[in-house]
């Protein structure tokens, strides 16, 4: 009796596990993950995701999330991190500041498209949200502005 009690628990449990595990339907062909591997070989925490017609790949390296994407050709396209503000360099911080008085940072990501850095920041106040991009890590431009409802 107690054997069939253990039995039946343990089937329990993975029948339970395995209903209930996330899954993912995110099909990555060899070639990217060769590619990603080759590029990344300290990566840990690896996830997947296809976004239209490319793959984004979150990982861990050095103690830093990091985002990559690729192509579904396997070509790396670019790597991309957040970030805290304090590590904004200190003309384009000292630009936010005069040109978006009231408003303050919610997210910060620097990017890097074939060697070429760059950095993505959200603005907010009480109506609106502005996402500003940089040009060539020189001066910000508006990418978009979402008004607040």
């Amino acid at each position: 009796m107690k054997k069939r009690m253990i039995i039946l628990m343990t089937s329990l449990i993975f029948t339970f596990t395995a209903t209930y595990a996330k899954t993912s339907d995110t099909k990555v062909p060899e070639s990217v993950t060769s590619e990603f591997n080759s590029d990344f070989s300290q990566a840990s925490n690896v996830q997947w995701e296809k976004i239209a017609d490319y793959f984004k790949v979150s990982f861990n390296q050095h103690g830093v999330v990091l985002y990559a994407f690729y192509t579904d050709d396997a070509d790396f396209m670019g790597i991309a991190n957040y970030m805290l503000s304090d590590k904004l360099p200190v003309s384009l911080k000292s630009e936010i500041k005069k040109n978006y008085p009231g408003y303050w940072i919610t997210d910060l990501i620097k990017y890097s498209i074939k060697d070429k850095p760059g950095y993505y920041v959200a603005l907010e106040n009480a109506n609106q949200k502005i996402m500003l991009k940089t040009d060539r890590n020189e001066n910000w431009y508006v990418y978009k502005t979402i008004a607040k409802s």
